[in-house]
């Protein structure tokens, strides 16, 4: 739904159509008109279609996000939401990735044409070919954003303008082809080439020359890791490992650690001289025809930079609360990969569509809140251990966001609520202003990178405390402090009512039972 610029004042204003801004307009939507009002809300989007970023990455065009099509359930129900990675979410599930690809991993294009038909099909409101200038915010506490389309107002504003290449600070950086500008793979036929960069991105240029090039070297200052093993799907994905297999059994490809000192640009391609880090410092120069950087990617927020000096957590991603606030600037909001600060390299998936949709629908709703939109009366809980055991057994939130996203439980006195799914920064933030009863409820990892071999991880039946693999956990907020409880891992995490709801029943009977000689 196409916006016209006026003089409106807007509650929300979203910058970027990607999948993290355009999930945050679509449960905002529909919290709105479930309580009977039109979302006072526009998305500004720089060209004429969503999903701009999707149009150039992956470059070489297969995404690396599930799309499993069969789950044993219905294809609409929560369960089967936790293996669809690629879908945003709406209440009706009308439009699923499944409708655009059959494919395990499918070619990005059906991100752009499933964006684009879920804008139409829930009727959102969107600026076209509007490229944000500048933001600022007057004395009123108002933000004015600068367009090529004129200055919109808005009481907040959400940041989902994704991500973009890092250019590494390397001497001859410059004579280079970087990932975005990669060549067809004809062009590396017989020739020797370097790949800056051991992310999923490094690795796939290498797997599209595979077959062309005669030498293959890909470096990074740190070794790679494989998602695997690390739990970390930003690591290497097993879809993009088969140039590491060709380097084990030395088939004209090597994965080098260490730091490229300078590139130099002669006749015939490149000198590059490296500096080895298992090597005692020894230092080499390398000749190569081609040389490509993938070198990852950082939040695309510089002109926010600029405007209000926000900060950044690791070196990438902008400094955010538990409710993706800015710890900065007061209502000024990020969406999208952009909230993965909080859970960097960590097990849950903020930087990835099938983790920030999550992230995205407890913004929305933080903002509903916020603009007293949703309705405020409690949705009441009569059997919390039952409600407990569902929320294990189907939420796609709690499995897709590890140890990151849970499910709240409240007791006030008298009676159990519901208090939705939040983050486990503003579970232990916001309980601390609170004497209520609370239970955050998450599915969650134990340490298991300390394990060398990761298809050998023992197991201690009848011990929870030592469940490595996604198990349940609940952590009960009480006067001062957050108890732990494990509960045990199961293989395909199917917690059944006979082993589990007494295991529950026994958590919530003690919490009770504290609370009511707790005196506050």
């Amino acid at each position: 739904m196409e916006v016209k610029m006026d003089n409106h004042i807007y509650d929300v204003l979203i910058i970027g159509g990607g999948p993290g801004g355009i999930q945050t307009a679509l449960t905002y939507s529909e919290v709105c008109r479930e309580n009977g009002t039109e979302p006072n809300m526009v998305v500004l989007e720089a060209f004429n279609r969503a999903g701009y970023s999707f149009t150039k990455y992956p470059v070489h065009e297969k995404l690396i996000s599930n799309n499993k099509l069969y789950t044993g359930k219905p294809f609409k129900s929560r369960y089967a939401e936790r293996f669809d990675w690629n879908s945003l979410i709406t209440k009706e599930k009308n439009i699923l990735m499944r409708n655009y690809s059959q494919d395990f991993y499918p070619n990005r294009k059906a991100i752009v044409d499933m964006l684009n038909d879920l804008i139409d099909e829930c009727h959102i409101p969107i600026s076209y070919d509007t490229q944000w200038i500048q933001t600022n915010k007057t004395e009123q506490g108002l933000f004015e954003v600068v367009t090529t389309k004129g200055t919109f107002t808005s009481r907040t504003v959400v940041v989902a303008t994704g991500l973009k290449p890092v250019i590494p600070k390397i001497e001859g950086i410059e004579h280079i082809t970087m990932y975005e500008n990669m060549k067809t793979k004809e062009s590396y036929r017989d020739k020797r080439v370097l790949i800056l960069g051991k992310g999923n991105s490094g690795l796939e240029c290498a797997q599209e020359i595979l077959n062309e090039a005669n030498v293959i070297m890909v470096a990074s200052p740190s070794s790679a890791k494989m998602a695997y093993k690390t739990h970390y799907v930003g690591n290497i994905r097993a879809v993009n490992s088969i140039f590491a297999e060709n380097y084990q059994l030395k088939h004209q490809a090597a994965l080098l650690d260490c730091h490229i000192k300078s590139i130099e640009k002669v006749a015939t391609g490149f000198n590059v001289n490296v500096e080895y880090i298992h090597a005692e410092g020894e230092v080499e120069t390398l000749f190569f025809n081609e040389v490509i950087a993938a070198t990852g990617f950082k939040s695309n927020i510089d002109q926010l930079i600029k405007d209000f000096n926000i900060q950044l957590m690791h070196k990438k991603f902008p400094s955010i609360n538990g409710v993706f606030e800015s710890t900065e600037v007061s209502n000024l909001y990020f969406a999208g990969a952009q909230t993965h600060g909080l859970d960097y390299r960590g097990y849950s998936t903020s930087g990835f569509i099938h983790g920030f949709r999550y992230n995205s629908r407890i913004l929305a709703n933080h903002l509903a809140e916020k603009f007293n939109i949703s309705k405020m009366e409690k949705s009441l809980v009569q059997d919390p251990s039952k409600r407990i055991l569902d929320e294990l057994n189907e939420s796609p939130e709690l499995w897709l966001q590890p140890g990151y996203v849970g499910y709240q439980l409240k007791f006030d006195g008298h009676h159990w609520y519901e208090n939705g799914h939040r983050t486990i920064n503003e579970f232990k933030d916001s309980t601390l202003n609170t004497n209520e009863l609370t239970f955050f409820i998450s599915l969650e990892y134990g340490d298991i990178r300390k394990f060398e071999e990761t298809f050998s991880i023992p197991r201690v039946p009848g011990d929870a405390t030592q469940s490595v693999h996604i198990h349940p956990v609940i952590r009960v907020k009480q006067g001062d402090e957050i108890i732990k409880y494990d509960l045990e891992e199961h293989l395909e995490s199917k917690f059944d009512d006979d082993l589990y709801i007494p295991v529950i029943k026994e958590i919530v009977t003690n919490a009770l039972e504290k609370e009511s000689s707790l005196s506050y």
